[in-house]
């Protein structure tokens, strides 16, 4: 498969300065190059996809103005600015988190750098925090953000959520990014073992140390430690950790004499250290002093509708045994099946799911009963998904539909018995009776309707579009979360905006 060329326009009424940037940017085989003069052009060019937006700072005002307003949106495009004069900048900024200035005079060289340099953080960015949904843009700015500064940062979220990759990201786009970044998982290193990792040792100190040893912190001198799994660290080592975001130095086990570091710190954790904190097992100044910026990360559930970008990432990225391509993607009842599943082991598990399908996949799309092995269906009890029998695929399939349909109907129950509890001075329904001696008909005619007080009563339909606007109102839009609040599915919820119009 052809790689896809990368697509740069430069905005520039400049001939001089066009033929500048050609030279710089479009002479090389994977790139192509688009030159336009009117800001008017510019919003065509960008809905046909921009990988980089070169924009002449010597443009009138007010076609900038305009620049500005067509790519404010577009918060993850790289926009490299040339500023003919130092403080042309301040009349020009669209807010992109990924933007550099070249200030004049112009070279060949120093275009190129910039661009490129532009092009690979766009690029790590992109293939290392995928999806496009809110959640994973706002943590692609939240990075961009943290990133340049030298605060702390304690990353949160549950297993399997990437936090190793938001740490390197953090790293990667610091201006430490030419120096050493060390990992070190708190949780896979013995008690007796972890100070000697972290702040290392003298020779003699003790039966096996024959030499010095360098620990963590200072083999990383003037980059980033990433401490992983950070609530499982001994109170011990705690306690040393702190001198060192404090003072700066570490002491080598068996040694007395302080060493200056210059190290920036990030946490991981998929704990609660807040109740840790008050257990007993992690210590509160050190909590406070990791906690300067908090980053967290979302479970997979919270942000379903990135599954089929990362399904797709995952399958282009894992390598195909012998070039053979077994995996052909999902079935749209089997991505339904994927977007309602719970993930417990969240985006680990889902490119394990991914990296199983491609080497033992059936060799055609993937449905439903196929998934049943590799999904921790039974741990799922509302779920009510099949497990393995020995029915037939079209049986099974059946099964699995019939169950989501029962899933349905509990939901939609559900919201019925909130809405109905939730309006006041409710008046009790009647019975209906019949007279002694009487037969009940099994079957609800005309003549059986029951008796309404004379009071005027909302239809349920009437009371189920207020709950559902008041949720949303009270939660500013949020629909996952309004769904919550309601008690049904994000789904139940969708469906009823699209029956009251509400959307």
């Amino acid at each position: 498969m052809a790689q896809r060329k990368l697509r740069i326009v430069l905005l520039s009424q400049d001939r001089q300065l066009v033929e500048l940037v050609r030279e710089a940017l479009g002479n090389a085989q994977s790139r192509t190059m688009i030159d336009i003069r009117e800001a008017a052009l510019l919003p065509p060019a960008l809905d046909r996809g921009t990988d980089l937006l070169v924009i002449d700072l010597s443009l009138p005002d007010k076609m900038l103005a305009s620049v500005a307003g067509a790519i404010g949106e577009l918060r993850h495009l790289p926009v490299l600015v040339l500023a003919s004069q130092a403080d042309d900048w301040d009349r020009f900024s669209p807010g992109n988190p990924l933007e550099t200035v070249a200030e004049f005079p112009f070279t060949t060289t120093a275009i190129a750098a910039a661009a490129n340099g532009l092009l690979e953080k766009a690029a790590f960015l992109l293939d290392r925090l995928v999806g496009g949904s809110e959640h994973m843009q706002e943590l692609r700015d939240r990075i961009l953000l943290i990133a340049p500064t030298p605060v702390t940062v304690l990353i949160s979220g549950e297993s399997g959520t990437g936090k190793d990759v938001a740490a390197l990201a953090l790293h990667h786009f610091s201006p430490r990014d030419q120096k050493p970044f060390r990992a070190v998982n708190c949780a896979a290193i013995p008690e007796n073992l972890i100070e000697n990792e972290l702040f290392g040792h003298e020779k003699g100190a003790f039966t096996d140390a024959r030499s010095q040893h360098l620990g963590i912190f200072e083999q990383a001198h003037g980059g980033t430690v990433f401490l992983d799994e950070i609530g499982e660290m001994p109170l011990a080592a705690q306690v040393r950790l702190l001198r060192v975001l404090e003072q700066r130095e570490v002491t080598r086990v068996g040694g007395s004499t302080p060493i200056p570091v210059d190290v920036r710190v990030i946490a991981a954790t998929n704990r609660d250290l807040r109740l840790a904190v008050s257990e007993g097992h992690f210590r509160r100044d050190l909590y406070h002093r990791l906690k300067v910026v908090e980053l967290n990360l979302p479970p997979l559930r919270r942000h379903a509708e990135d599954i089929g970008l990362l399904v797709d990432h995952f399958a282009k990225t894992i390598p195909q045994e012998n070039g053979r391509q077994r995996f052909k993607g999902f079935s749209t009842a089997a991505m339904r099946v994927l977007e309602e599943y719970n993930w417990p082991g969240n985006i680990r598990e889902l490119r394990n799911l991914v990296e199983s399908l491609v080497f033992l996949g059936p060799g055609v799309e993937v449905e439903p009963v196929d998934l049943i092995p590799y999904l921790e269906i039974a741990s799922q009890a509302e779920r009510h998904l099949p497990v393995p029998t020995s029915k037939t695929p079209d049986q099974s399939e059946r099964e699995l539909i019939y169950f989501a349909l029962l899933d349905l109907k509990r939901e939609v129950s559900d919201l019925r018995q909130m809405i109905e509890q939730r309006v006041p001075d409710s008046v009790p329904r009647p019975i209906l009776q019949r007279p002694e001696g009487e037969v009940m008909s099994p079957f609800v005619t005309a003549t059986d309707a029951i008796p309404v007080a004379d009071e005027d009563v909302k239809p349920l339909k009437d009371l189920e579009r207020e709950a559902i606007e008041l949720a949303l109102d009270q939660v500013e839009g949020n629909r996952r979360v309004a769904a919550q609040r309601l008690g049904i599915g994000v789904r139940t919820l969708y469906r009823k905006l699209d029956e009251y119009g509400l959307k």
